[in-house]
C-alpha cells in the first residue's frame, strides 16, 4: 500500500497540463510555429476539442489519409511529442 496519495491528470487544471506538456516540447523557437498552415492551425483545433480523425475528415470533406498526414504535420511542426501536447500547444499560441 502507497504511502503517497496517487496524482491523476484529472485533478490538475488543465492549464497546468498543459503548461507541463509545453516544457516537454522540443521546439526551441516558439515563432517558428508560424510555419502552421491555416489547414492545419484548423485541424489542430479540432483535434484538441477531443474530435476523432475521421470526424475533422467528414466535417473539413477531406480524407482521413489527410487529415492524419496533417496531424503528423502539424505535431512535427510544432516539436510536440504526442497529440495532446500539439493541441496544448496550439491552443496556448493561436486561442
Amino acid at each position: 500500500m502507497s504511502v503517497y496519495p496517487v496524482v491523476r491528470r484529472e485533478d490538475f487544471a488543465p492549464d497546468v497540463v498543459c503548461e507541463v506538456y509545453e516544457l516537454g516540447s522540443r521546439r526551441q523557437d516558439p515563432s517558428a510555429v508560424n510555419e502552421l498552415t491555416s489547414r492545419q492551425v484548423t485541424i489542430g483545433r479540432m483535434m484538441a476539442t477531443g474530435a476523432k480523425d475521421a470526424a475533422i475528415a467528414h466535417e473539413l470533406g477531406l480524407s482521413l489519409r489527410t487529415i492524419r498526414s496533417e496531424i503528423s504535420a502539424l505535431i512535427a511542426g510544432l516539436g510536440a511529442k504526442s497529440r495532446f501536447q500539439a493541441g496544448c500547444l496550439l491552443v496556448r499560441r493561436f486561442g
